[in-house]
C-alpha cells in the first residue's frame, strides 16, 4: 500500500513538473500574488475559517443524534481526518478514522440510552455499543452529502449567469446535466429516508450480509431521524452553503491576486466542478489532478492561470491541514479514549 501511495505522489509530481515546464504553472505570477496581500491574505483567512464551519456542521449532526462530545475533541478529530485525507488519499480514510475515534469517545462518555448490545473492536480490548457506530456513520455520511449539495447548486447558478458568455453550448449543457443530477440524487435519498421508516429493498438486501443487519437497520434509523428533523436539515444546508461560499470567495480573491479578469459567475460555475474533481482521492491534496482540472476549466473563460489558481488554493490548504498532524501528535492524545493509540495503529497498519 505504501508503494501505491509513493507511485501516486510521483505521478502527481510528474504532472506538476510537466505543467511547470510548459509554463502553465509559473513562479513569477505566484510570487507576485503573494505580494498582493490585500487579496491573498483574506483568501487564506477564509480557507482557515472553513474547518471551523465544518466542525460546526458535524457537531450539530452528532448532537442531533444524541452523541454529546466536547467541542475540542470533535474539532481535533475533524482536523486529524482532514490531514489524513489530504496526505494519504485512498489508503487511510480520514472519515473512518474520525468515525472510529468519535465512536470510542461516545462509548465512554455519552452513550445513547437505547444502546444494548456491544461490538468488540479487534485487538483493542474495548467494546462499542451497537447503536453508536451506525449513529456516527450516519452523521459522517450526511456531513459529506451536505458538503456536496452546495457545489452543485452554486454550479447551476453560475451556469445560468454565464449563458451570456461565449462558452460552447455543448459544454454548458454537460455542466447543467452534471449539476442537475448532483442535486437530484440527494433529493431522492432524502425523500426515501423521510417517507419510509424501514430500509428499502436494496438496503434490506445488504442487511442480509453476515453481522450487518443490525448495523444497516440502525444506520437507516439514524438517517430517517435526520430527514424528519427539517429544522436541522435547513441549518445543515445553510452551514454548507456558507462553507462552500468561503471556498469560492477564496478562489475569487486568489484570482484577483493573480490578476485574473473573469466574471464572478464564472467562479460560481467552474470552481465547484474543479473541487468535485479534486475530491476524488487520487493524489495528496489534489496535487496534479487539481492543476489539470482548473487549467482546463478556466481555459473555457479565456485565462491560462487556472493551474496557478489551484496551486495557491492547494498550498494554503496544506498549511491549514498540517494543524491536523499537530493535533494528532499532541493535543489529540489527551482527548482520545485510553485505547486511541492502538486505534490509530489499527487504522494505519
Amino acid at each position: 500500500m505504501v508503494s501505491v501511495q509513493i507511485l501516486k505522489f510521483l505521478a502527481a509530481a510528474g504532472v506538476v513538473v510537466y505543467l511547470w515546464s510548459r509554463g502553465d504553472i509559473a513562479w513569477e505570477p505566484l510570487r507576485a500574488s503573494l505580494g498582493r496581500w490585500e487579496h491573498s491574505l483574506p483568501a487564506f483567512l477564509l480557507l482557515a475559517a472553513m474547518p471551523v464551519v465544518q466542525f460546526w456542521r458535524w457537531q450539530s449532526l452528532l448532537r442531533a443524534n444524541r452523541l454529546h462530545l466536547p467541542h475540542r475533541e470533535v474539532f481535533s478529530f475533524l482536523m486529524v481526518s482532514k490531514f489524513f485525507n489530504m496526505a494519504f488519499p485512498g489508503y487511510i480514510s480520514g472519515d473512518i478514522l474520525r468515525g472510529f475515534f468519535v465512536s470510542r469517545r461516545a462509548a465512554e462518555t455519552d452513550l445513547p440510552r437505547e444502546a444494548q448490545g456491544r461490538d468488540r473492536i479487534p485487538d483493542s480490548g474495548f467494546r462499542i455499543p451497537n447503536a453508536v457506530l451506525p449513529a456516527v456513520a450516519a452523521s459522517i455520511v450526511l456531513d459529506r452529502v451536505a458538503g456536496l449539495i452546495p457545489l452543485f447548486a452554486l454550479c447551476l447558478i453560475g451556469l445560468l449567469g454565464s449563458l451570456a458568455y461565449p462558452i460552447p453550448r455543448q459544454v454548458l449543457a454537460s455542466i447543467g446535466v452534471v449539476a442537475m443530477l448532483g442535486l437530484l440524487l440527494p433529493l431522492l435519498l432524502f425523500l426515501l429516508t423521510y417517507r419510509r421508516r424501514q430500509p428499502g429493498a436494496l438496503l434490506a438486501r445488504l442487511g442480509r450480509w453476515p453481522r450487518l443487519e443490525e448495523f444497516f437497520s440502525a444506520f437507516y434509523e439514524g438517517a430517517h431521524r435526520y430527514a424528519r428533523n427539517l429544522k436541522l436539515i435547513r441549518n445543515i444546508l445553510a452551514i454548507s452553503f456558507l462553507n462552500q461560499g468561503l471556498a469560492i470567495a477564496s478562489f475569487l480573491l486568489f484570482g484577483w491576486a493573480l490578476g485574473i479578469q473573469v466574471p464572478v459567475m464564472s467562479y460560481l460555475m467552474l470552481v465547484p466542478l474543479g473541487l468535485l474533481v479534486t475530491a476524488i482521492p487520487v493524489s495528496p491534496a489534489g496535487l496534479g489532478v487539481g492543476q489539470v482540472a482548473f487549467l482546463g476549466l478556466f481555459h473555457l473563460v479565456g485565462t491560462s492561470q487556472g493551474a496557478n489558481l489551484f496551486t495557491l488554493y492547494m498550498a494554503s490548504n496544506v498549511v491549514i491541514n498540517l494543524a491536523g498532524a499537530l493535533l494528532y501528535l499532541f493535543p489529540l492524545q489527551a482527548a482520545m479514549p485510553p485505547h486511541a493509540a492502538s486505534a490509530a495503529k489499527i487504522q494505519t497498519e
